[in-house]
């Protein structure tokens, strides 16, 4: 018992003079990411991987990937930013939603508090691209630099092989006549190959027949994408698209076309998966979307040799540069930490093996690596890629990786740097829709019942038109484009080298 008693003296006398630590753990925070598709097939592998190397490296945020399925986007997406539904970090696609919408409605917040912390983030992008995440003068979202954007507006891609098959050697650039009869001719030989008929599409059906703007004596302008509403020419004045010559011109093209059975007959109903699914056993016309590619798909899936380039009416025409950024990256407003997502991209981009960890997986069980830019997916017994984060939501261009297959005209498609171009006078003006919601909503859904049909040739231009703008008219278009014209020159006053450079 005495010595017990010693014992327990001891200790004490030790503990009074000795502290004790306690090391708490660290917090780690949700860095959940909301994303339009599917989640690949194993998907749970990667993002462990993903975020065992983000604890490795000391970042606390654990990543998860909300994917969206493409036919339900729009609504759940809403559903969610409406329910005030908690993530961190937002897919931002200025073709389908916009930033200046999703600022609007309070969805998304500025970055500028935070990005001081994050210098190496700010500096991998460029002054332009930054413009392009400006809202109201301040940053909303972190540019997603994951291709050129010289080569984004008035190109097709066509099949070589059948335009070959078919007549032409080459693409006839300097006649739309000569291009419908093209696709005429295209469309019963690819029905011949593979039983399927093809037609012509545009990426969305809000896009405008950019391709069809090269051919026109005011080209270069611009349509700003999200509505067709904006006609803003190189002095920087902005027209109503709908009530211009352009637009007559594009229609009555299109009207041609759609007479003709070159453009679906549902292309205003049908889920535009169809066209990719269609594209990649060969049917597709000439069209403004696909890539090269498209070709080595095609090869795969068919066994049809064939490739894929992209050509331009009158190359000779300067290239029109209209946004300094595509896709972008928000903080969502219901975020339970503002900085999880800046934390996420910080780490990202950090360094190339970051950046292969999160796009393409794990080396050796999800991809290979084939030498600095290449790669071979591992697959599925279905044949569906294992693990991939597609880059056009989060890539980064200088680390990411092609595949091996991928012909050298993609890489060159996506590194384009045009010798010849013009900058639009609204490619880095973001619109504050704030102060005409109403309208905004009211002519969304009348440009879809007036104009779409106009547009895609399934009515004629004449019969039809003067009625479809006395319903925009009625629908808030005059306060929408007076709303677009104040704030436009604002930003002209503020930013007097934007015409400048459009120049």
């Amino acid at each position: 018992m005495k010595k017990f008693t010693l014992l327990l003296l001891a200790l004490a006398l030790v503990l009074s003079v000795t502290p004790i630590t306690v090391v708490a753990e660290t917090e780690v925070h949700p860095m959940r990411y909301v994303q339009p598709g599917t989640l690949p097939p194993d998907y749970e592998t990667g993002i462990a991987a993903v975020n065992e190397k983000l604890a490795a490296d000391g970042v606390d945020i654990k990543v998860e990937i909300i994917r969206i399925p493409w036919g339900e986007y729009d609504t759940k997406l809403n559903l969610m930013l409406s329910s005030g539904e908690p993530f961190e970090l937002l897919h931002v696609m200025q073709d389908v939603k916009n930033m200046s919408a999703l600022a609007a409605m309070g969805a998304i917040v500025s970055v500028d508090p935070y990005l001081d912390k994050y210098p190496e983030l700010v500096g991998m992008f460029t002054e332009t691209e930054w413009l392009g995440s400006l809202y109201n003068g301040e940053h909303y979202a972190i540019p997603c630099s994951w291709r050129s954007f010289d080569n984004l507006m008035s190109y097709m891609n066509v099949r070589v092989d059948v335009m070959k098959a078919v007549g032409y050697d080459e693409f006839p650039s300097n006649s739309v006549d000569d291009v419908i009869d093209l696709m005429k001719k295209s469309q019963e030989y690819i029905l011949n190959e593979t039983g399927i008929k093809a037609y012509n599409w545009f990426h969305q059906n809000q896009d405008t027949a950019h391709w069809l703007h090269r051919t026109y004596d005011s080209y270069p302008f611009y349509v700003e994408n999200s509505l067709g509403l904006v006609l803003a020419r190189q002095d920087g004045t902005i027209d109503s698209f709908y009530e211009s010559e352009e637009f007559k011109n594009d229609c009555e093209t299109y009207y041609e076309m759609y007479q003709a059975g070159l453009v679906n007959p549902d292309v205003l109903n049908i889920d535009h998966s169809v066209m990719y699914d269609d594209a990649q056993l060969g049917a597709f016309l000439p069209s403004q979307t696909f890539d090269p590619a498209t070709g080595v798909t095609i090869q795969q899936k068919t066994g049809i040799n064939t490739t894929v380039e992209w050509v331009e009416m009158n190359p000779e025409k300067p290239e029109m540069i209209c946004t300094f950024v595509q896709n972008l990256n928000a903080i969502s407003a219901t975020s339970e930490d503002m900085e999880s997502g800046l934390k996420f991209l910080n780490w990202l981009y950090a360094s190339k093996e970051n950046h292969d960890l999160f796009h393409y997986g794990i080396e050796g069980v999800h991809y290979n690596p084939v030498g600095e830019n290449r790669i071979e997916y591992i697959k599925d017994e279905n044949d569906n890629t294992l693990y991939t984060m597609d880059t056009w939501m989060s890539g980064y261009l200088p680390f990411m990786r092609f595949s091996s297959d991928a012909p050298d005209t993609q890489i060159d498609y996506m590194t384009y740097k045009a010798e010849n171009a013009v900058v639009s006078p609204i490619a880095g003006f973001i619109f504050d829709a704030s102060n005409v919601q109403t309208e905004l909503s009211n002519l969304q859904t009348e440009i879809i019942a007036s104009i779409y049909p106009i547009k895609v040739g399934m009515v004629s231009y004449e019969d039809n038109i003067d009625q479809a703008i006395a319903n925009l008219k009625a629908a808030g278009l005059d306060t929408y484009l007076n709303e677009y014209r104040t704030q436009f020159s604002a930003y002209l006053e503020a930013n007097p080298w934007v015409l400048e450079m459009a120049k």
